[in-house]
């Protein structure tokens, strides 16, 4: 899969019309570089070969841990033909992190929220807190993100001042002085777990009341299921009490299409969190990605590569764990098949 994404992305690529060499030569118009400026240029950036051979360069050096070095900032080392500039491997792997901290820290507050919510709707079918519970959850849902994230940008991070309204401050290390891009003022580098967290409240309750309305709904009803099946009433028949019913037997049995619909949001979730870090800027994938495709000169490959296989490595991974998480909690799945199984309690 992993090997198709590198494939397919690099494909489209070359069928873009553009020059890489304008990150090296100055294409714009009204300048007429020479025919050698531009074929030095195409050989420092290794596109002067055929396609299939530039592919399989690039799975080379992919083999050997080099994801390449970024088109953009690029320049010709002194007196060779050679050039140098932004590796892409531990560009994309911090734009990861800051990612990975947003996707993650959202999905908790999501599940933390939409269990016990869907667990107390279940509890009491068509009563108010049922239907006040689907009301006030479907607003996270009919609400585009990019508007959440800008009201609560708005309100709670500038007017209230109850979190900061954006930029990142690392877990570890320190954050150079620099000029909030938001209200001008000058910052002053953060760092440590409280900074990071605070910085990241907002974009986590952005990302969560997205999937609130999703998990909520998917837990009652699969609640409502489960508290009709037999093992309950037999749960029920020898003494158990209603609240160890529901966590040590219904919540479990409803987790199953729960998690199975964690694993096929993943490439939603990262689309989301692109939104997000946009509003708040966060230096995530989502802007890596923007000022690779938004380039006045091209398109750059090596970090769109570098992210769309980090993208893939993420998907294909959660969703094997996923698997093993269902297998773990429910060890039926595995005579029909771990997602058809899980997707069919969905139907």
């Amino acid at each position: 899969m992993l090997l198709v994404l590198t494939l397919l992305t690099f494909a489209l690529y070359r069928a873009i019309p553009a020059n890489p060499a304008g990150f090296l030569v100055d294409l714009s118009p009204g300048h007429v570089p020479k025919p050698a400026e531009i074929a030095r240029a195409r050989k420092a950036l290794g596109v002067d070969k055929p396609i299939w051979e530039q592919y399989g360069l690039y799975l080379w050096r992919l083999a050997h841990g080099d994801l390449g070095i970024a088109y953009e900032g690029t320049s010709f080392v002194p007196l060779t033909d050679e050039r140098v500039g932004q590796p892409v491997g531990p560009t994309v792997v911090h734009a990861a992190m800051v990612t990975g901290s947003v996707v993650l820290g959202g999905a908790l507050f999501a599940l933390l929220l939409s269990i016990p919510l869907g667990a107390i709707a279940a509890s009491r079918p068509r009563s108010l807190t049922d239907r006040t519970i689907l009301v006030v959850t479907l607003v996270g849902i009919c609400t585009h993100p990019l508007v959440v994230a800008l009201l609560l940008q708005q309100f709670p991070g500038r007017q209230w001042g109850l979190a900061p309204p954006g930029n990142y401050c690392p877990f570890f290390g320190s954050a150079p002085t620099t000029a909030d891009p938001l209200s001008g003022r000058h910052l002053v580098g953060c760092a440590g777990p409280g900074a990071w967290a605070s910085h990241l409240v907002l974009p986590w309750i952005t990302f969560a009341l997205f999937f609130l309305a999703i998990y909520t709904r998917l837990v009652r009803v699969r609640m409502i299921e489960v508290m009709d099946e037999p093992f309950i009433r037999t749960a029920a028949a020898k003494g158990a009490s209603r609240r160890r019913i529901v966590r040590h037997h219904a919540l479990r049995n409803a987790m199953g299409p729960v998690l199975t619909l964690v694993g096929m949001d993943v490439g939603l979730a990262l689309g989301i969190a692109l939104y997000i870090e946009s509003v708040y800027r966060l230096p995530g994938l989502g802007l890596t990605t923007l000022g690779a495709l938004s380039g006045g000169t091209g398109y750059d490959l090596p970090m769109i590569l570098g992210v769309v296989l980090v993208i893939g490595v993420v998907i294909v991974v959660a969703n094997f764990l996923i698997d093993l998480i269902i297998l773990w909690m429910d060890p039926r799945a595995a005579q029909a098949g771990t997602r058809r199984s899980a997707v069919g309690r969905i139907a």
